[in-house]
């Protein structure tokens, strides 16, 4: 590059938001800065009324103030002053309604105005329902609604992908299952702070293992409590294990009850693994889940999760308790796997291409 051209480029800088879910967006951007030492910061809708953010975020906006079509150039210009980069999480509009599903528009503004733009799937706003029916079978997500339910995930999902074939943009997805529905994109990894979930609480030691699971909350109950909750209640009546289940964990709090706890059941129905399981991994828990065939394929390292289907999780338990130095190894490998992949290097590297173009 001509000292000329060099003088006319600004130094990258980068924006992610607005769908931030579990603080991804403000982590990435975290790790981009640590790793990479590029300025970037995260964006997302302020709450409404009282009470705040569940999930930290480093400039919240007021969709209401974009609403306008004259005054959204000039305040999508103001909030990314400084900006060269702009990747769009969710496919969410950041400053459109949501329920007018203006995605494309807030993309083709961006585009238009300059800004080197990126979109990063998180899941079901691109995940075909019917794909992941086929992977899983009887123990996929998409059977615990009814078919309208799925029917209006599998339009959206759609709409999203196509957007993302003829964005003609690097397109990134955070969960590793998605490589299946984008096959053109690639793994951005869900990062955390690794080692703030160290602990040094012991592991398997007590006579009863407490073992872990959060109720899922969402109609329909895609985690799949309604078999994790039975037979770990069984267990628990016979004396094999201590269950532990809260029925509301502010995110705040939940990182001193995985440190208390010996297993961490997270979900057994999505065929992947997400932030709850990183979570556990860099806390040294055992962490049981189900990642499909195809997506353990698709990985890099195999994390170590032990794996089980709800008509397997009993038998599973069962085994982790009665063979606690092989499961007290596998808790320490992962702690090693989260540091490898999540804990941030592994996702600014992924965005490292992007950024310098």
């Amino acid at each position: 590059m001509s000292d000329h051209t060099s003088k006319n480029v600004k130094p990258p800088s980068l924006a992610i938001g607005p769908a931030n879910y579990a603080g991804q967006a403000t982590a990435w951007a975290a790790a981009v800065r640590k790793h990479l030492e590029v300025v970037a910061w995260s964006f997302a809708e302020a709450p409404v009324g009282s009470g705040g953010f569940r999930f930290e975020v480093d400039k919240p906006i007021h969709r209401a103030l974009f609403r306008n079509p004259v005054a959204r150039g000039m305040r999508s210009r103001k909030l990314f002053a400084n900006v060269t980069h702009v990747a769009l999480d969710g496919f969410e509009p950041y400053f459109h309604l949501k329920r007018r599903r203006k995605f494309a528009g807030d993309l083709a503004w961006l585009k238009a105005a300059g800004y080197e733009t990126a979109l990063i799937a998180h899941g079901s706003d691109v995940r075909d329902p019917r794909r992941h029916i086929e992977i899983n079978g009887k123990w996929s997500m998409y059977l615990a609604g009814d078919a309208e339910w799925r029917d209006d995930l599998a339009r959206a999902a759609r709409l999203h992908r196509a957007i993302a074939e003829n964005s003609g943009r690097p397109v990134f997805y955070s969960t590793p299952d998605l490589r299946l529905d984008l096959e053109d994109g690639e793994w951005l990894p869900v990062c955390l702070d690794v080692n703030a979930w160290r602990t040094d609480a012991p592991l398997l030691e007590r006579a009863k293992p407490r073992v872990l699971h959060i109720p899922s909350k969402r109609i329909p109950p895609i985690k799949g409590t309604q078999f994790v909750d039975p037979v770990l209640r069984k267990l628990d009546d016979a004396g094999k294990i201590e269950y532990v289940c809260p029925e509301s964990v502010p995110h705040s709090e939940m990182r001193s009850l995985v440190h208390d706890v010996d297993i961490v059941v997270d979900q057994l129905l999505a065929g992947s693994y997400g932030v709850a399981a990183i979570e556990s991994m860099s806390a040294g828990r055992v962490t049981v889940g189900r990642l499909a065939p195809p997506v353990l394929d698709l990985m890099p390292e195999v994390p170590p999760i032990v794996q089980a289907t709800p008509d397997e999780l009993e038998e599973t338990i069962v085994t982790i308790v009665e063979n606690r130095d092989h499961y007290r190894r596998l808790g320490r490998e992962g702690i090693s796997f989260a540091h490898v992949w999540h804990s941030g290097k592994a996702s600014a590297t992924a965005l490292r291409s992007y950024l310098t173009r």
